[in-house]
């Protein structure tokens, strides 16, 4: 059935010769659609108002306090109130759509609640895995930990190359910036055991992919081919997939490393360091390399077990050497933002 429409029946009656109409009646009509007949029903309800489909209601919502001051001012208020309005709408709308922001707050919010945790040294999700019951050195760190097998395998046609590498191929890519120097000044090796070489060749090519990685600012992050033109596929996206966030802003997927995922980074590459130079590893280069500052690799260090001694060359230049060793003594880890540094 369908209410169709309100009907109006008056009263009327002759009085002294005079029709007077002296009250009324309201019926609704109601027409049925398997019948298609229209029926008359009394009703007491006078104030009905008529419905248009075609029409929507416009209803509006109520405004706050705030809200009805901003319409206001903009409407009254002079150009500058205008103006100071308009600025702060736009901001606001410019931070609301940062995947920065929403990302920062997030991971800032996760480190306070970590940082009234005590450190596990051996489920940290900053550090990599390491064996703090060790007895000897190479028993600390697992390759496999750090570079799985699959990236090992993909890496092998790239290791063949450098093997076969002269000092001329060495000053040429030190000219064009290839690499960093602190794989260049290790290069070219000379090695019997190839197997061995392949591993030692791969954990240098690694630590030039995270360094690349670690020297990369944020706008850049979305262009894999172009950060790493000549790099496995399945080496760029474990490297992706370990130390960077992708989440989606206004339909966009962006990507974004935090804070504590670059402190991440930076742990695992000098892992590799350590294995590379069999635990004693010289940083001065590494700290130009990276773009980071002496004092930041040395707490990084310091925060995986090492010491760090001190050594004045020939030269007078100071030199920073990182030495692991055991038994193994784990501090906090330091957890670095900006200008400030926090313990974990």
């Amino acid at each position: 059935c369908e209410v169709n429409f309100l009907y109006k029946q008056w009263y009327q009656r002759r009085v002294r010769g005079e029709t007077k109409t002296y009250g009324c009646q309201y019926m609704i009509g109601v027409l049925d659609r398997n019948s298609n007949e229209m029926t008359l029903r009394s009703t007491k309800l006078i104030n009905m108002k008529p419905y248009v489909r075609a029409f929507k209601e416009d209803v509006r919502k109520e405004l706050t306090y705030g809200q009805k001051h901003k319409e206001v001012m903009m409407a009254f208020g002079g150009s500058k109130i205008r103006k100071s309005i308009t600025g702060k709408d736009r901001i606001r709308d410019m931070e609301s759509n940062t995947l920065d922001e929403a990302m920062e707050e997030a991971v800032v919010s996760a480190d306070k609640a970590n940082l009234t945790q005590k450190f596990d040294t051996q489920h940290n999700d900053i550090l990599p895995p390491m064996n703090i019951n060790a007895t000897v050195l190479e028993d600390v760190f697992v390759i496999t930990d750090l570079i799985s097998e699959a990236e090992l395998l993909a890496l092998l046609p790239f290791t063949k190359v450098l093997l076969g590498c002269t000092n001329m191929h060495v000053d040429a890519w030190r000219q064009q910036q290839r690499y960093p120097e602190f794989m260049l000044s290790r290069l070219p090796i000379t090695m019997d055991d190839e197997e061995m070489a392949h591993l030692y060749l791969s954990k240098l090519l690694y630590i030039s992919y995270l360094v690349t990685m670690l020297k990369l600012p944020q706008k850049q992050l979305k262009n894999r081919k172009g950060n790493f033109p000549h790099t496995p596929t399945v080496v760029t996206d474990n490297i992706y997939k370990k130390f960077t966030s992708q989440g989606q802003v206004d339909g966009q997927v962006r990507t974004s490393i935090s804070d504590k995922q670059r402190n991440k980074l930076l742990c695992h590459t000098l892992a590799l360091t350590l294995l590379v130079d069999n635990f004693c590893v010289p940083f001065t280069s590494l700290c130009k390399d990276m773009g980071v500052k002496q004092r930041v690799l040395g707490d990084t260090y310091r925060s995986m077990g090492c010491v760090i001694n001190k050594l004045k060359g020939t030269d007078g230049n100071v030199n920073y050497n990182a030495i692991l060793k055991l038994p193994l003594k784990l501090p906090d880890v330091v957890i670095r933002k900006g200008r400030t540094k926090s313990r974990q």
